[in-house]
């Protein structure tokens, strides 16, 4: 366990798309225990109403988490960002603006659903005044407005381009059986990015929302373990 001076060393968690702090509440007493003072970013528009997420975009999402960021960077000489799903794109923007010791993505996307897809078809059910398309997306996406979703899409097309730039000691963990994000996102993250200090990890189960599962300790070891030999370094 990582024994460190108190009110020296931070971790900001950053949840994902139309999420909220549930997705990231499962590490939090593991690496509280390490000895890490721990704050959580509110994401705009994220209340869990559709309708406030349909308002701000990308920008906004980035602007929110960076706001704590440095609120954080205040109370603390050393912070390290975890990102959960699109939380990690934004801890990308946030590394790369900001001197962090670490980032940490947990089941990032970088190979999604084709969201241009998606909208494509919609708009050819509304043409057409068929709605089987629509039908279909209602049950796994319907609670996430278009502007939102093209949001999304833009944050990570931006995101891919600068991971080159990346230097910040990078952990990488991908869940093998996530069903929403592609395992090959991992790969395509860990051999983008340009830092010295990088590692890829898989954690065997648990799902896209790994951190409400069982597999959750799992995680929080392995981050407690990169973060403990990057130490306090800072990019």
């Amino acid at each position: 366990m990582i024994v460190l001076e108190k009110n020296k060393t931070g971790c900001l968690l950053v949840h994902g798309f139309g999420g909220g702090h549930y997705e990231i509440d499962g590490i939090v007493p593991h690496i509280e225990k390490s000895g890490f003072i721990v704050r959580r970013a509110s994401l705009a528009g994220h209340t869990g109403k559709r309708k406030d997420l349909r308002n701000g975009g990308y920008a906004q999402w980035i602007e929110s988490a960076e706001k704590e960021l440095e609120k954080l960077m205040e109370e603390c000489e050393n912070v390290h960002v975890i990102g959960f799903s699109m939380g990690g794109l934004i801890g990308i923007n946030l590394a790369l603006k900001h001197k962090i010791s670490s980032i940490t993505t947990i089941n990032t996307p970088v190979y999604y659903w084709d969201i241009e897809l998606i909208v494509k078809n919609i708009t050819n059910d509304i043409k057409k005044g068929e709605y089987l398309n629509i039908k279909r997306y209602v049950k796994s996406s319907g609670k996430f407005p278009i502007k939102a979703l093209l949001n999304f899409k833009i944050l990570l097309k931006k995101t891919k381009k600068r991971m080159p730039l990346v230097k910040t000691p990078f952990l990488v963990i991908q869940s093998v059986d996530d069903d929403t994000v592609r395992k090959t996102s991992s790969n395509y993250i860990y051999d983008n990015i340009s830092s010295r200090v990088k590692s890829l990890e898989y954690v065997e189960g648990g799902g896209h929302q790994v951190l409400q599962s069982e597999y959750k300790h799992e995680v929080g070891t392995l981050i407690e373990e990169f973060l403990r030999r990057v130490g306090d370094k800072v990019s």
